[in-house]
């Protein structure tokens, strides 16, 4: 069967610059799945505007997770065999803590906060043509302006939203613990959703205060760069 990945093309030395797209193709990898890449720098061509996409064998799928749990059931693959009820129900809520607020202090720190707008915008929007650069990204920075502020996240000042990622980041840090991965030894299906999203925070060379927040601890750090030279070696 093959496998077509349709997600953002790579930026900030990072596999991918979604933590939705990274967090996918970390679990493929991590499955051993072989799939093909289709760059795909406009989500509106998605079908339902977002990425990533994957199709296989004729069936098109949206959205991460739906993704990975689809093609667990297709190829008979659990990351997660070794957990008990209670870690795989705490594994549940870190994902949805992380895909669900920690994920608008990143959007904020790359697409409204200035100092990292100043850094991200080169990345994202380098490649188009300068006549029509202003209007494409006036129009998609304002989208995700107002996508913050109906989430709740945007409302809040800079300072406390920062704080809010930043407790995130503290309760990971206590959790991993001294831990090669979240739940022992061996890398289960939420180390792909965190390293999506904490190698998207960590390794990127941006300056922000979630960024250097996140550097801030050390167990974190080490965590990032143990699942890219597993993933994404080379």
């Amino acid at each position: 069967m093959t496998i077509e990945l349709h997600q953002f093309p790579t930026g900030l030395g990072m596999p991918n610059i979604s933590p939705f797209c990274m967090k996918l193709e970390t679990w493929l990898r991590l499955a051993g799945l072989p799939y093909e890449i289709k760059w795909q720098p406009d989500p509106r061509k998605a079908p339902v505007g977002k990425l990533p996409v994957v199709v296989a064998d004729g069936e098109t799928l949206c959205d991460s997770e739906r993704i990975i749990q689809r093609l667990s059931q297709k190829h008979g693959i659990d990351l997660d065999a070794g957990l008990g009820p209670q870690q795989r129900a705490q594994a549940h809520a870190m994902r949805r803590m992380l895909e669900e607020n920690t994920y608008w202090g990143l959007v904020y720190s790359r697409w409204i906060d200035p100092q990292g707008w100043a850094q991200f915008w080169p990345v994202f929007f380098g490649r188009i043509p300068a006549p029509v650069r202003a209007l494409v990204t006036r129009m998609i920075r304002g989208q995700i302006r107002r996508d913050a502020w109906g989430h709740g996240m945007g409302r809040h000042p800079p300072a406390d939203l920062y704080a809010r990622a930043e407790a995130d980041l503290r309760a990971l840090s206590e959790l991993l613990g001294e831990q090669p991965y979240f739940f022992g030894a061996e890398p289960t299906s939420f180390d792909a959703t965190a390293y999506g999203f904490l190698g998207n925070i960590c390794e990127p060379a941006m300056k922000t205060p979630l960024n250097d927040a996140a550097r801030r601890y050390p167990n974190l750090v080490a965590y990032c760069a143990r699942m890219r030279a597993r993933c994404f070696p080379g």
